[in-house]
């Protein structure tokens, strides 16, 4: 064997040693870390309170901006909390949160409204992540079918909004000359992978 094959073997090992020796550390460190802390809840549960709280009477939230967005990541929130659109102490607020997304999706498949969501895609992308979560605990057969069809025509309006590099822009690859960013590729794939695991094709 030459040289430069036992070096390069050599090489190899090292840099599989050094990359399991470097996990373990990491986790043992992270299992410390992660320790419960009954402030973490308290603080948890008050923030969820006030996200509650804010909620509009239409069902969505604004932070000034962006409501499909802002109402979608609110939704994902209180879904996270263990509450369902039929169950929970937030399934209220979860039911409305989808309701008002549901009737922000359009005839293209985009859930929002390119006026009052000028960087329409992160809602678009937050909506399909929240609605796939919702659908895979929803219980009432007729909104489930609902959720299917917004969550389809979503999927398809993703997939036509992709620009020719593979990314996602503040709006579709027509809309905006074919310009991605990675902030808002990133909601996409987010909400894509949720109707993935949530069925939806």
């Amino acid at each position: 064997m030459s040289a430069s094959v036992n070096r390069r073997i050599a090489l190899r090992s090292l840099a599989a040693a050094a990359g399991l020796a470097a996990f373990g550390p990491i986790g043992v460190r992270s299992a410390r870390a992660a320790k419960e802390d009954p402030r973490w809840e308290k603080a948890i549960q008050k923030g969820l309170d006030w996200v509650a709280k804010t909620q509009s009477s239409r069902g969505h939230w604004t932070a000034g901006n962006y409501p499909t967005a802002m109402t979608a990541l609110a939704g994902t929130a209180l879904i996270c909390s263990g509450s369902t659109t039929t169950q929970g102490p937030y399934s209220k607020h979860i039911a409305r949160a989808a309701d008002y997304l549901m009737t922000k999706s359009r005839s293209n498949g985009l859930i929002g409204d390119p006026f009052t969501d000028n960087r329409y895609t992160y809602g678009h992308g937050f909506s399909m992540l929240f609605l796939s979560q919702v659908l895979g605990e929803e219980g009432i057969e007729e909104r489930r079918e609902e959720l299917v069809d917004v969550l389809v025509r979503a999927v398809d309006f993703s997939g036509k909004a992709q620009t020719p590099s593979g990314g996602w822009g503040y709006v579709s690859a027509k809309d905006g000359n074919n310009f991605d960013e990675g902030s808002t590729t990133i909601t996409q794939v987010q909400g894509l992978r949720g109707c993935r695991n949530a069925g939806i094709p």
